[in-house]
């Protein structure tokens, strides 16, 4: 799978796109990558509304593979290789996500089974509003 990214591709499109392969996973962006282990900056954090093109070093429209085998830092690396924006993923855990950056080295697919164990053994409360509680460095 892979996602097309043009000019006009603004990142919450982009947002959209990786939910609906990855339902249990969330990918936000920032000004700067976080250090190896690290949680991203909030002061950095990107608003979904601005498009790529604004944001990083757009030269030409590229697609991004999100294939179940890549991981995430793969998916990291070449994200700003190619555009020059951080990217960064979260796991869904009950009604709470969780950067990881502590298990970059794991598959969009264990990322998001991961996430769907945890959500479901945690539906307890399903009911609640859903929280962000990561802590900002």
């Amino acid at each position: 799978m892979k996602l097309q990214i043009n000019s006009g591709t603004q990142i919450e499109d982009v947002q959209k796109e990786f939910s609906k392969v990855y339902p249990f996973l969330r990918i936000d962006f920032f000004k700067k990558p976080h250090a190896e282990n690290q949680l991203s900056q909030r002061k950095d954090k990107i608003d979904p509304k601005n498009k790529i093109s604004e944001e990083g070093k757009f030269v030409k429209a590229e697609s991004i593979d999100i294939s179940k085998y890549l991981t995430v830092a793969e998916l990291e690396m070449d994200f700003f290789n190619k555009f020059g924006i951080a990217l960064q993923v979260s796991r869904k855990s009950g009604n709470i996500w969780i950067e990881t950056s502590l298990t970059d080295d794991w598959t969009l697919e264990m990322q998001n089974n991961q996430g769907e164990e945890l959500s479901t053994y945690n539906s307890v409360n399903s009911g609640e509003e859903e929280l962000d509680t990561r802590e900002w460095v």
